[in-house]
């Protein structure tokens, strides 16, 4: 199934018991690691609403390198200004993290690679 939100919008992702999650490189866990730190100290926000809990307990098991294919999925998945507002250097820097990890470690299957990415939607109709 294609996600349909956050740095991984319009990708197919391994499911959440997909032992690829496990095969993530070091230095990319390391980089989500320092990321989700600076956020996870430093939480406001939107990142302290109720309902972030769970994007919060994903940067946290980032924190620590515990992540499983679960938590993979939510943050790769989640919108962008969840992390923070967009003048969140911060924010920026970890969903930057992400989209390395898609780039690097995720490739676009074969498949995807050649196809014309989709149309934006736009207003005019």
């Amino acid at each position: 199934m294609k996600a349909e939100t956050g740095a991984a919008r319009g990708r197919l992702l391994p499911g959440e018991e997909d032992p690829s999650w496990g095969e993530v490189p070091l230095h990319l866990r390391q980089a989500l690691r320092v990321s989700a730190h600076q956020l996870v100290t430093l939480a406001r926000g939107s990142l302290k609403a109720k309902e972030q809990r769970r994007v919060l307990s994903a940067l946290r098991a980032a924190e620590r390198m515990q992540m499983t294919g679960a938590h993979w999925r939510l943050l790769l998945t989640t919108e962008r200004e969840a992390f923070g507002s967009t003048s969140s250097a911060r924010a920026g820097a970890l969903y930057e993290v992400l989209e390395r990890i898609l780039a690097e470690h995720l490739p676009l299957p074969r498949d995807q690679q050649d196809a014309p990415a989709a149309p934006e939607r736009t207003g005019a109709g």
